[in-house]
């Protein structure tokens, strides 16, 4: 299945285009608020270095947050437009499952957690099941916690499952700055640079898992997914609630 994947849910601007287990290409950008002038440049070139021809895709596979409010939006809108022009079918896949995924754990616990400000994070908690995109059990799905909530899941986990003396694998752009808050110790393991931002790779074999359980949906179904209200909107009510009273 050839798949053309892609992220913009976090400072990374990732395309990737896969056959099978296969990487054929991949380009990842960290520009701040740069997508949408970046984005569709790289599909071009992805395509082009992969020898892949639009009209070649089996699947579109499109990170659908949580994350960013704008690049989300700039993401899905480009995975949508490709899809109808090249009917081709899609997914959409979590972009904390595929950070996860992305670190190559064969076991015990893996945490994706994103930057959400204020002490707060976008999180989700995986067994790790190495290659096999399926094998990843979802214990904590995509959530909105404070940095000490998420400790105490992480804790509660650990003594469920019996794995209070393995190490724990953290990843996401909030993993380096609240590692020591997690009070994990000695077991919090940080995953390297190239793990730490979601790459387009590790959504199209997330992607591709789904697909093979019939989780394809037309692109018009396709929808990001927000763990709360944007900054905009909070700010929209506040204004409107104070010019009511």
């Amino acid at each position: 299945m050839r798949i053309l994947a892609l992220d913009t849910a976090t400072a990374a601007c990732t395309v990737a285009v896969t056959d099978g287990e296969e990487l054929l290409a991949e380009l990842t950008l960290q520009v701040p608020r740069a997508h949408s002038t970046r984005l569709m440049p790289l599909v071009a070139q992805a395509l082009e270095e992969s020898g892949t021809a639009p009209s070649d895709l089996d699947l579109i596979a499109v990170g659908i947050g949580p994350g960013s409010f704008t690049g989300l939006r700039i993401g899905l809108a480009t995975a949508k437009g490709l899809a109808f022009a090249l009917r081709t079918p899609c997914v959409g896949v979590s972009t904390l499952r595929a950070l996860a995924y992305g670190t190559g754990a064969a076991s015990g616990l893996v945490v994706s957690m994103l930057d959400a400000k204020r002490g707060q994070v976008y999180a989700g908690i995986y067994a790790a099941g190495g290659r096999e995109a399926d094998r990843w059990d979802e214990l904590l799905p995509p959530s909105h916690l404070s940095v000490d909530e998420l400790a105490e899941r992480i804790h509660t986990l650990r003594v469920k499952r019996g794995d209070a003396g393995r190490p724990v694998i953290l990843c996401g752009d909030a993993a380096r700055r609240y590692a020591d808050a997690l009070a994990l110790g000695e077991a919090a393991q940080v995953a390297p640079p190239g793990a730490l931002l979601p790459r387009a790779w590790a959504v199209a074999r997330v992607g591709e898992a789904q697909a093979q359980r019939g989780e394809q949906v037309e692109p018009d179904a396709l929808a990001p997914l927000y763990l709360r209200k944007s900054e905009a909107e909070t700010l929209w009510e506040a204004r409107k609630s104070t010019s009511t009273q």
